[in-house]
């Protein structure tokens, strides 16, 4: 019988082999399995923790009973000077306009050494964005005020769709917005459902929430970025638009150059808003000059005509919104947040959440 030199080493180192490789992958999977769970967990604890953040910007928002002076049981001095009472509207506005579009930054690791994290909140305004059921009438089956000369909805929508298209590169989306709204029932109860219109969805699979980075993206490539959930709203008071508290997507439609561009045109500062031309009512064609021209570097006239018949002429906001993001290391968690206003019997005000959306 022929001898096979060699032949049980070969099986052997074979079987070793074999073994070494069964063991190295089941080690890989369970190492990638490790660090995938520790970075879900993370993820999670992080996303906890940025919806408690939310607070923060409650708290910011809030005014108490004794900054409006409510409280205020001291005698009167020597001078019998009073102190004029302090307007909760206006103090209202103040305090926006002081964080309005920026992104406020908290470094947690200076408060809690062992949980380093950094978290940036983005304050909006709902009343700065267009509400999306004060377009079309349901009933009627036609946009609102429709042959009504600088109210017309319809104008307004062309115009909007337009400038939407333009900014996006894609079609026009008034008549798949007209189409839905035909099939509609009752008005939209969020924003989102419009991306089950399926050009919205195309136009805005990348850009449904508000994102600083992308912005910043965009000023570089010399291009303009706009948001769905920054354009429109339902959670708005009312169907016309705040002029001093348009969001930054609204502002992009209109031309006006926001404060963090690069541009030139409005450079950032830090010094606080100047709100003493704020009136309770106001004729824009008048005040806007000497209230607003400052803030967005744009005149009343290049405002366009289709846009001046919703600018509101009395001031209301009780609505805001907040971008929470927490950041980690290279893990990011965001929440956005619609925040309503509440006004307590000792003339204090806080803000409730109504929404919250996981972004």
């Amino acid at each position: 019988m022929t001898q096979q030199k060699g032949y049980i080493l070969f099986i052997t180192f074979s079987m070793l082999a074999l073994c070494a490789t069964l063991v190295s992958m089941f080690m890989i999977k369970g190492i990638t399995h490790k660090k995938l769970s520790s970075a879900l967990l993370q993820r999670e604890k992080l996303q906890d923790f940025t919806v408690n953040c939310v607070a923060i910007a409650q708290s910011y928002l809030s005014i108490s009973a004794d900054e409006l002076g409510k409280n205020d049981t001291n005698k009167q001095s020597e001078s019998s000077e009073k102190k004029a009472p302090i307007d909760p509207v206006k103090k209202t506005l103040e305090k926006f306009l002081a964080v309005r579009n920026d992104g406020q930054k908290f470094n947690f690791e200076e408060i809690e050494k062992n949980f380093p994290v950094v978290i940036n909140l983005t304050f909006f305004a709902e009343s700065g964005k267009i509400n999306i059921n004060g377009l079309y009438d349901l009933v009627q089956q036609k946009f609102y005020d429709e042959g009504v000369a600088g109210k017309d909805r319809k104008v307004f929508a062309t115009w909007l769709f337009d400038r939407i298209a333009k900014i996006t590169e894609k079609p026009s989306l008034l008549q798949p917005f007209i189409d839905h709204m035909k099939q509609r029932k009752s008005p939209l109860n969020d924003v989102t459902e419009l991306l089950t219109i399926k050009e919205f969805s195309t136009c805005f699979a990348d850009a449904i929430f508000y994102s600083k980075g992308s912005v910043d993206q965009a000023d570089n490539a010399r291009n303009k970025k706009i948001f769905l959930m920054d354009i429109f709203t339902v959670a708005h008071e009312s169907d016309v638009l705040q002029p001093w508290l348009f969001s930054p997507s609204v502002c992009v439609l209109l031309d006006i150059a926001q404060k963090n561009e690069k541009n030139g045109i409005l450079e950032k500062k830090e010094e606080k808003i100047d709100i003493s031309s704020f009136k309770q009512e106001s004729n824009w064609q008048k005040d806007w000059d000497a209230a607003l021209k400052e803030l967005y570097g744009i005149p009343y006239d290049k405002i366009p005509d289709s846009v001046k018949g919703l600018l509101a002429t009395q001031f209301s906001s009780t609505v805001f919104s907040v971008m929470a993001t927490v950041s980690k290391e290279d893990v990011i968690a965001q929440v956005f947040a619609i925040l309503k206003q509440k006004r307590l019997p000792d003339g204090a005000i806080i803000y409730d959440v109504i929404k919250t959306y996981q972004v």
